[in-house]
């Protein structure tokens, strides 16, 4: 999850902006509170979304309140903390390290081995709060290494695996705030959201790659721009049933605002030109 699951603001009322910030500076808050100061680099939406999804979920008492930080150095934020985001933050780091290594593996720049170094020891510590999200992490992003190096590799091959991973880590996310009756659905959802997302990076990445040669799942598909919206917008269509099934009530406005239009923004940004954005939001509605 890397910059795709953001809420679209403009459908939101101020209260909802405010709350939908609140989730985003109390991850923030926490990763230094758990990593330190330079651990808030990993920041990112898609982990404040799991903390709203999951918080959702199980409704778990929360600290709100408001502090000064080093980006808002003048003026107090508020914040809103719970237990899920203290999982939202184990997994920043977690994720935000292996993509490191994936550039590592990539480019080998001296700006990618500064990071892998910065954030060896902040993963060190998350191993030991998540080993088993760490491990399926590691094994899924091997996997998806190798189906990347093989040229027979199916198209939907990486966005599978990525999928799957995102499954087990909303259906452990799930069984941590509440129990196991939700999991599985929570790992359906997880699961076409991780796919989506996957596929939707990729779309947005794809004119980039096809310059430098790097691994698209669409380069070989020799697709045009509405041709990878109606894609998209069937995977976008499964993971929006999947999270209509859910017993979600509390803060559903914003996860709808991310999943019904949010997610659509960087695709419509980089097709401006091709891709209609005003009607994207409606593509991906469910009922």
């Amino acid at each position: 999850m890397f910059g795709v699951a953001v809420a679209r603001l403009e459908p939101l009322s101020d209260a909802e902006k405010q709350r939908y910030q609140a989730f985003y500076c109390g991850l923030c808050r926490t990763l230094k509170q758990r990593y330190g100061q330079l651990s808030r680099a990993v920041l990112s939406y898609d982990l404040a979304f799991l903390v709203i999804f999951l918080d959702s979920l199980s409704e778990p008492s929360q600290d709100a309140g408001a502090d000064r930080c080093i980006v808002h150095p003048k003026k107090r934020m508020p914040f809103i903390q719970s237990a899920n985001t203290a999982y939202a933050a184990d997994l920043s780091v977690a994720l935000a390290y292996h993509k490191v290594l994936d550039d590592v593996a990539d480019d080998d720049t001296m700006r990618a081995r500064a990071a892998q170094v910065a954030l060896r020891g902040a993963y060190e510590r998350a191993q030991e709060r998540i080993p088993d999200e760490c491990a399926a992490i590691e094994a899924c992003m091997e996997r998806i290494r190798e189906l990347e190096g093989t040229s027979d590799t199916p198209p939907d091959a990486c966005a599978q695996e990525f999928g799957r991973l995102m499954g087990a880590l909303f259906a452990s996310g799930a069984r941590r705030a509440w129990d196991a009756r939700w999991a599985q659905a929570c790992g359906t959802f997880g699961e076409t959201l991780g796919r989506l997302i996957y596929l939707m990076d990729a779309a947005v990445d794809l004119p980039t790659d096809q310059r430098t040669g790097s691994y698209n799942p669409f380069a070989a598909l020799t697709m045009d721009v509405p041709q990878m919206r109606q894609v998209l917008t069937v995977v976008a269509a499964d993971a929006a049933s999947a999270f209509e099934r859910l017993p979600l009530v509390q803060d559903a406005q914003l996860m709808r605002a991310v999943l019904y239009a949010g997610i659509w923004q960087k695709f419509n940004r980089v097709y401006e030109d091709q891709a209609h954005p005003a009607e994207a939001p409606d593509q991906g509605v469910v009922g």
